[in-house]
């Protein structure tokens, strides 16, 4: 979606833009001509002064330096403090960062004179010959020296009231860091090069006097229409106040507005400057949406930049890439129109190939927008005209994009869909696209009877590309859709491994320095490696990978529903397993919001769980009729079908179900379900008295579920395999056999334990005592009578809990 805005926004670039002055310019000014009075060049061959020690300043600084330069050059205004914060959290050399805080405190107490010897270095600077060059040390052909000459030249356009009410906001912008107490300030400055600033600044006055004289002179000359006498009293005023003691400055009253509006404002960032940020944002909101600015702050920067360049068309598109951030609907329609409504603006009205390239363009974006809200018919109608606009013109690029968001919308045919865009990308040498289709390809026949090693190739081809072509941001999907499948399938074991291989990758982005890939797949990973600890019962730890998964992706983000939706699932399974039967009503009721068809069959699972059989069986009638119940989850309500009958009596009615449910899972690899399918059908065959059936059920499902089962399911397996070996006892050794199954249930109730299943460790106890009670142990009998009794004191529950006919 993003890359195909990219073409239409390119920006005019055409407009000769106008420099504005501000005191966060002349803070990066003095930054750097602080650094240049140091002298760090390697090759300065000049004696040093013998009264000054130069620093020695490492590689490392210099490099920081220049690096910390070029930032501040390129980025947007700040404030003071904002300021001071970056150049601290950096390694520069402190001698450098100290210098220029005690510059800036200087020029706040020495006036207009200051600021006028610091342009002046710079115009010195400016021309080039070798002498002046010694004082200003800097290529002017480079990106610092192309700034600091433009911003000199604006400096020299401006008249003398919008000097002083420059000078006026600088002691502003100051103030706002600093406050006027001359204690706070010695904090941050060093008092003997304070006490020798204000010594040179009585020495200058007489300087300050006669440059302002010479000024008005010129003025004279040039016939300025400003009223000299009135600017030479303000600036004398605030030369005067500034050499006392700093106090807070009021608004100058001959400063009109025109002056103050060509000066500029604390917030103002040149169009260079507004595109730099957008073109970071964007990224950032693509690769690690947490690295980015909040969606407020970013909005209300997105407001400045559109108030200062209200022809950017590609704040507006910034502005709807953080609604969709944000699912903001109305937000998003607004600024996406607005986007293209100024990039036709701005377009010549001669140019018609690129206004119908924008058109189309438009046009998927605006199908793209209502795919993301699920809008699937508005969305299909709208790309059915990108694809006629890309046909006309013949763009083979507009028409792949649109044929990825076609298998997306379209409800039938995916996978013929899938297949065209992966061939025709392929042709087009469009990696990206190829990749994806074979990403989604792979997704898709997860639903189908595909084989496992069919979907592994798949991914595996698309690693390939991804290697080949640097997708960092694919190479994340295919280990996310790695790990899913695997969880899918019922291997835990491979589903968290590869979930902590796709945590560990080096996804670093060459283009921003600390910033690492992390989206959608990150998250998943996140969430799956918490609910694989507490299937473990591990719920502590469980809730501070969560509590990470929500530092790392805010709520406000687009991908807060992902961990969201996971601590739901994590706690609902411990409302269900305690028995807290209105907590986990109100669990389901919100866990509806986000996926209605999972709530229906956890909502079915509370119904089992209450007795209420009237209940379920309606909700499960409308659950078999829903086209979208495939796969895992028809296996799950299949099961949960089946609990249903047997606890209503009914095991002649849940055989065929639970065979339904073994077919299905078979036929879609679902390994772990298969192996809880054939546990179920073992329990149903106990009760009917087929040992050697149940037997034969038993290990077909007992190994799987030990082997990376939840606690919960490893405990109710081998409670069904202590009912088995308990039906199987017979002969002389009974007892034996007996005393031995019963040592083992002991295992099996400190898991049920550990997740809290108190209803099945009544049951254990239960059996256990029956046990201890055939073989004539009466001590270990009442023991397990009293340890019931306790439970049923502590945790009450209903009489048809205590049922030893379900699984």
């Amino acid at each position: 979606m993003i890359g195909g805005m990219s073409g239409p926004l390119s920006g005019s670039g055409s407009r000769k833009e106008k420099d504005v002055v501000t005191p966060h310019s002349i803070s990066i000014l003095l930054f750097i001509e602080r650094y240049a009075r140091l002298r760090p060049k390697y090759w300065d061959c000049r004696p040093p002064d013998a009264n000054t020690v130069p620093p020695d300043i490492t590689p490392q600084e210099r490099k920081a330096t220049c690096l910390m330069t070029v930032r501040l050059v390129q980025g947007g205004d700040m404030a003071l403090s904002e300021l001071l914060q970056v150049l601290e959290s950096a390694s520069l050399l402190p001698h450098h960062v100290t210098t220029f805080m005690t510059a800036l405190h200087q020029m706040y107490c020495s006036g207009i004179d200051s600021v006028l010897n610091l342009f002046d270095s710079v115009e010195k600077f400016s021309a080039q010959d070798q002498i002046r060059a010694e004082n200003f040390p800097c290529l002017w052909t480079s990106v610092v020296g192309l700034y600091v000459r433009r911003l000199n030249l604006s400096f020299r356009r401006l008249s003398f009231s919008q000097v002083t009410s420059l000078y006026q906001q600088f002691r502003d912008y100051y103030e706002e860091c600093f406050a006027t107490n001359s204690t706070q300030m010695q904090q941050h400055i060093d008092t003997d090069i304070q006490m020798a600033a204000d010594e040179s600044n009585i020495a200058e006055d007489t300087d300050s006097d006669t440059k302002m004289e010479d000024m008005m002179e010129e003025s004279k000359d040039e016939d300025i229409g400003a009223d000299i006498t009135a600017c030479s009293e303000e600036v004398l005023a605030i030369n005067s106040s500034s050499a006392r003691e700093p106090q807070p400055m009021l608004l100058l009253p001959h400063a009109n507005q025109r002056d103050t509006d060509n000066v500029g404002h604390s917030n103002h960032s040149t169009r260079q400057q507004a595109e730099l940020f957008i073109s970071r944002q964007a990224t950032l909101l693509q690769i690690n949406e947490t690295a980015a600015l909040p969606p407020q702050k970013l909005q209300e920067k997105i407001r400045q930049l559109v108030q200062h360049n209200p022809d950017l068309a590609e704040a507006h598109y910034l502005s709807y890439l953080n609604c969709i951030r944000t699912k903001e609907f109305s937000g998003a329609v607004h600024s996406l129109l607005h986007a293209y409504d100024s990039q036709l603006m701005n377009r010549d009205s001669s140019r018609l190939e690129d206004q119908g390239r924008g058109f189309r363009y438009a046009a998927l974006n605006v199908a793209a927008l209502h795919a993301q809200f699920g809008h699937k018919k508005v969305g299909l109608a709208i790309l059915k005209e990108a694809i006629r606009l890309a046909q006309e013109c013949s763009d083979h690029a507009c028409l792949q994009h649109a044929l990825s968001w076609l298998y997306v919308l379209s409800p039938t045919q995916k996978s013929q869909l899938m297949r065209r865009s992966i061939i025709k990308s392929s042709e087009l040498s469009l990696s990206y696209l190829s990749s994806l289709g074979r990403l989604n390809h792979a997704a898709q026949l997860a639903y189908t009877r595909a084989s496992p090693s069919h979907l592994l190739q798949s991914i595996s081809r698309a690693e390939a590309l991804n290697c080949q072509n640097s997708l960092v941001s694919l190479q994340h999907c295919a280990w996310g859709l790695r790990a899913a499948l695997w969880a899918n399938w019922g291997i835990s074991n491979m589903a968290l491994l590869t979930s902590q291989i796709l945590l560990h990758l080096n996804t670093h982005h060459p283009s921003n320095i600390g910033i690492f890939h992390s989206s959608h797949p990150s998250c998943n990973a996140i969430c799956m490696i918490a609910i694989g600890l507490a299937n473990l019962g591990d719920y502590q730890l469980a809730g501070e990978v969560l509590q990470h998964a929500q530092e790392r992706f805010p709520p406000h983000g687009q991908f807060s529903s992902t961990w969201m939706f996971a601590q739901t699932h994590i706690t609902l399974n411990d409302l269900l397993l305690q028995g807290c039967w209105t907590e986990a009503q109100s669990v389901i009721t919100s866990m509806a919001t986000c996926n209605p068809l999972e709530a229906k069959i956890r909502q079915c699972e509370l119904l089992v769980a209450k007795g209420e059989l009237t209940k379920v069986w309606e909700l499960l009638g409308d659950l078999r009729e829903d086209p979208e119940l495939v796969g895992e989850l028809r296996v799950r309500m299949l099961l949960i079908e089946s609990c249903a009958a047997v606890m209503g009596g009914g095991c002649a009615v849940a055989i065929p179900v639970i065979v339904e449910a073994l077919t299905n899972a078979r036929e879609h690899h679902l390994t772990y379900l298969e192996a809880i399918a054939h546990l179920h059908t073992a329990n149903i065959q106990l009760q009917l008295g087929r040992l050697s059936e149940a037997e034969a059920s038993v290990r077909k499902g007992l190994g799987v579920v030990l082997a990376g089962g939840s606690v919960y399911d490893q405990a109710r397996a081998r409670l069904v395999a202590a009912k088995l070996q308990i039906s199987r006892a017979v002969g002389q050794d009974r007892d034996k056999k007996l005393m031995k199954i019963a040592l083992c249930l002991e295992l099996a109730g400190k898991l049920f334990l550990k997740v809290k299943a108190y209803h099945k460790v009544r049951e254990t106890l239960y059996l256990k005592a029956r046990l201890y009670h055939e073989i004539g142990c009466t001590e270990e009998r009442n023991k397990c009578a009293l340890e019931f009794r306790q439970f049923e004191l502590q945790h009450p529950c209903q009489s048809f809990q205590l049922s030893v006919n379900t699984f």
